[in-house]
């Protein structure tokens, strides 16, 4: 919601600056761009720090989540299931490797379109002096009108990322935030599997897969890579873990192999909570 109040919040400023149609002085449009560029910058000081907590909070989550499936195959309660002491300073380095991700997408989305509002102004002015000198038109305030158009057609706050897909700004940080807290449950839950000594993870199950999902389903993993087969079934390494693509839904969920060494293990360790 932030980011879409943003947008149209931008979408504003720069129309009302190209309708006004006296963005051929660059003084004008230093002012019109410094704007733009506060508006954006006030955006993500109010943001980023919501992104951080959202990107430890899936992280958490995806830790919890793993402990509650462990009680579950061992019949204990997930108050039972210890916190390993080597999850403490592993989960500190994953979460905050999680939010510098998190930030770098919102900050690279907000920087692209501080960008393209520069190229609306510095392209306004050129077209309006041009127009000026030719006396196309009229007026460099009519050449601004038609620029003014081209926006409301294509927009300014749109990019194209590295793959060639589409996005508004509100709808790209709807995406990163989605993909990267997708990104941190996984995480989590791999780590926290891995100070267990779990090295078998199944991917979840969806009745609204996508063919892009489809294959990977329910498959098997090792967190290792040293484990191929279980039981009569082939085990991926872990490079097939999920998130596999913007908005993946797609979870692990852990194996344990021997309940009763686990068992074992549990009432050897220290009691922790989750």
């Amino acid at each position: 919601r932030m980011y879409l109040d943003a947008q149209r919040a931008l979408m504003a400023q720069v129309q009302a600056a190209l309708s006004a149609g006296n963005l051929m002085r660059a003084q004008e449009r230093r002012l019109q761009l410094a704007a733009v560029l506060a508006t954006l910058d006030q955006l993500g000081a109010a943001t980023d720090p919501l992104a951080r907590r959202l990107a430890e909070q899936a992280y958490h989550d995806g830790s919890a989540q793993t402990a509650k499936g462990i009680g579950q195959q061992i019949g204990a309660s997930v108050t039972d299931v210890a916190v390993p002491a080597s999850f403490t300073g592993v989960q500190t380095d994953a979460v905050r490797t999680l939010q510098d991700a998190i930030l770098g997408k919102l900050d690279t989305a907000r920087r692209t379109v501080g960008r393209q509002v520069e190229d609306v102004y510095a392209k306004a002015g050129r077209r309006a002096v041009m127009r000026s000198l030719l006396g196309a038109e009229g007026s460099p305030q009519a050449a601004s009108a038609q620029l003014a158009a081209d926006l409301r057609r294509r927009g300014v706050t749109g990019f194209v990322d590295r793959a060639g897909r589409q996005w508004r700004l509100d709808t790209y940080a709807e995406m990163a935030i989605r993909t990267t807290t997708r990104e941190a449950v996984v995480q989590g839950s791999m780590d926290r599997m891995a100070s267990h000594g779990i090295d078998l993870a199944r991917i979840s199950e969806h009745a609204s897969s996508c063919t892009i999902c489809l294959p990977y389903e329910g498959r098997l993993i090792s967190l290792s890579g040293s484990t191929t087969e279980y039981q009569g079934e082939a085990v991926a390494d872990a490079s097939m873990v999920p998130p596999f693509h913007p908005r993946c839904r797609h979870s692990l969920s852990p194996v344990v192999v021997d309940v009763e060494e686990f068992i074992r293990s549990q009432q050897s360790a220290p009691a922790g909570i989750i």
